[in-house]
């Protein structure tokens, strides 16, 4: 099983409270933490910390550092709801559309990501980055996700 699908379901069956997302060395480099799931409406809630090493040379955010942010909360939301389902499908990125809607610095993050629809093949997703202080919106994403068979 996928380790994130595998992080998922043990959060799903748990307590639900907040957990570090070690299944995935990206993820524990961003100091990744699992903190909502809805398996029913397709629902994922993340919060990420970079770090130094994650911003380019004018101090901020480098873009494809938040383009993997919001990757990983509609990829999250896909495992919720495939799980939640009882699928034992897998499931890749097959395009990803990013808006970068303003610079941040390494700080607190937090990254939603939501199913909009599931088809036979094809997830369509959608996901929001914003600051957690403030929450106000740092980027945006709409993604296709290919399933796969196990």
């Amino acid at each position: 099983m996928n380790p994130d699908r595998a992080l998922v379901v043990e959060f799903l069956n748990g307590a639900r409270a907040p957990l570090a997302i070690a299944s995935n060395p990206l993820a524990r480099d961003l100091k990744g933490t699992l903190l909502e799931l809805d398996g029913v409406r397709g629902e994922a809630l993340l919060a990420f910390e970079p770090s130094q090493q994650h911003l380019q040379g004018s101090g901020v955010l480098q873009g494809g550092v938040s383009a993997t942010l919001l990757d990983f909360a509609m990829a999250f939301a896909a495992h919720a709801q495939l799980a939640a389902a009882g699928a034992q499908r897998g499931l890749a990125t097959a395009s990803l559309t990013v808006q970068l809607l303003r610079p941040t610095r390494a700080e607190r993050l937090l990254a939603r990501g939501r199913i909009l629809r599931q088809g036979a093949r094809l997830m369509f997703a959608e996901s929001t980055l914003a600051a957690a202080g403030d929450e106000r919106l740092v980027a945006t994403a709409s993604a296709v996700l290919a399933l796969t068979d196990p």
